[in-house]
This record gives C-alpha cells, sequence and structure tokens, in this order.
C-alpha cells in the first residue's frame, strides 16, 4: 500500500484508511458484529492502519473498539 510520510515525524502512513462515520454508526445485533470484523480485517490485511473515527460520529467510534469487533 502506498504510505506518506508525516512531517513532523517522518512516519509513513498508509495514504487509505478507514473512515467509520456511517458504516459504524451501527448496533452490534444481528450478524453486524462479524460484518465490521470482517472490514477491519481485510483493512489490516491489506496494509491498512489508519482507522478515522470521532465522538461525533455517533455510535461508529464505540462500535469499531468493541471487542466483538475487533477480536473476532
Amino acid at each position: 500500500m502506498q504510505t506518506r510520510l508525516i512531517p513532523s515525524s517522518q512516519e509513513a502512513l498508509p495514504v487509505i484508511g478507514l473512515g467509520t462515520y456511517r458504516g459504524f454508526d451501527i448496533t452490534l445485533s444481528g450478524g453486524n458484529a462479524a460484518r465490521l470484523a470482517g472490514v477491519l480485517d481485510a483493512l489490516f490485511a491489506s496494509g491498512g492502519r489508519v482507522v478515522d473515527s470521532s465522538p461525533m460520529y455517533g455510535r461508529a467510534e464505540r462500535v469499531a473498539g468493541e471487542p466483538a469487533v475487533t477480536c473476532l
């Protein structure tokens, strides 16, 4: 995956990340936890490391960090 350097630290980060604004602002009922875990697995398997979240995104920040999503 293509990266760019952060000017202040020279750390290389992927140019593509995962936004959680709409896709993760859901409840974890039904198969949602497994589906979101698959999204994160695909990101990390592709070399991604950047997950964008914010408290302003409703439940997205909490859901993205749930063990049911991150540890499947």
